[in-house]
């Protein structure tokens, strides 16, 4: 197989982030074939055997000078996960494969920072879609809101982000909690954690006193953050943990995995509680109709409630869908994907 050589350039790699992590093990899975460099403007991830490149992006002449450097590195491919990456690509001769997770909805932005960060994505990805050599959403629900969007009818292949799984299944928490739901990602107010603990505070109300909410994941919204505590307090058993590095044996652990959220690109942590063998508890939206398996899609707060309690109190753990899940989103098939789509062309 020929060698090639890639760049893979995205704004972060951070810890706690879905899809940086996601990119991060897409990078270390096509380095074990290819050529392959990270390109960023910052970063607290590490990959093993791959270089990582760190570029100033703010303003269009420095743009202009890491495409420059793009174009000096002779690279076969470039790959982009965020602005404006996606954009330096386009200023390339290079041809640019630009991955597409996702953007929140308008109307679910609360400040003035977020909108920046809305109108800046957007008007960027309508830039750089003209000179993209395909686009690979993460999902059938992006695709459609990617080509209506940016009126885009050009080449397309949706590409699922992959998830590196453990090589052992871990030991579990339950002893830690007893039952308990789990939600994992960024506690901000379009996932809906609010909405997640008034649902939970019901349940809370019919099960009894032995059932526990956990979330995971970095506070981002400081504001938001606090208020979550004030209601966490207040309906009782919801522990929230913040960041934690190994969230393999709380997945394990949980009764029911539960995301309140209005919008997702794909939802890696649904995935990744499916894989443990736990039902997944999410609203009928966006995403979610892709990758809820094994669990329920409800359509308001009342079914969510219901099926949080069912899954509650049959508490059955079922791998029935773990090798659908490593075939159609492991780092590796991603990688093998990606290479697919490249050699078709």
């Amino acid at each position: 197989m020929e060698t090639l050589k890639f760049c893979i350039a995205t704004y972060s790699l951070n810890k706690g982030n879905g899809v940086d992590v996601s990119v991060a093990e897409f990078a270390r899975e096509l380095a074990k074939d290819h050529e392959v460099r990270i390109a960023v403007a910052r970063n607290d991830i590490q990959v093993p055997g791959v270089e990582i490149n760190k570029y100033f992006v703010r303003y269009p002449w420095s743009m202009r000078r890491v495409a420059k450097d793009f174009e000096r590195q002779k690279f076969d491919y470039i790959s982009t996960h965020a602005p404006p990456m996606d954009v330096i690509a386009a200023m390339t001769g290079i041809p640019h494969l630009l991955h597409e997770p996702g953007v929140i909805q308008a109307n679910l932005i609360r400040n003035t920072p977020d909108f920046y960060n809305w109108a800046t994505v957007n008007a960027f990805r309508m830039i750089s879609a003209r000179n993209a050599w395909d686009v690979l959403p993460a999902s059938a629900y992006m695709a459609s809101e990617f080509r209506r969007k940016y009126f885009y009818r050009r080449k397309m292949d949706i590409l699922h982000y992959g998830i590196e799984f453990p090589a052992l299944d871990p030991e579990p928490l339950e002893h830690k909690f007893g039952r308990y739901i789990l939600y994992v990602g960024v506690h901000r107010p379009y996932k809906g954690v609010h909405e997640l603990m008034e649902i939970f505070g019901e349940v809370k109300k019919e099960l009894g006193n032995d059932v526990h909410l956990v979330t995971i994941g970095k506070k981002d919204d400081a504001k938001y953050y606090e208020h979550l505590k004030t209601l966490a307090d207040k309906i009782g058993n919801i522990h929230m943990l913040g960041y934690v590095p190994d969230i393999w044996a709380y997945y394990a652990g949980a009764t029911v995995y539960a995301n309140c959220s209005k919008w997702e690109g794909e939802d890696r942590p649904v995935l990744e509680a499916q894989y443990m063998g736990k039902p997944a508890v999410t609203y009928n939206n966006c995403s979610h109709p892709e990758v809820v398996f094994y669990g329920s899609l409800a359509n308001n707060k009342e079914d969510f409630k219901e099926a949080l309690i069912k899954h509650l109190s049959t508490a059955r753990t079922d791998m029935v869908v773990r090798q659908r899940i490593v075939e159609e989103f492991s780092s590796p098939g991603m990688a093998k994907n990606f290479m697919r789509i490249i050699k078709q062309h």
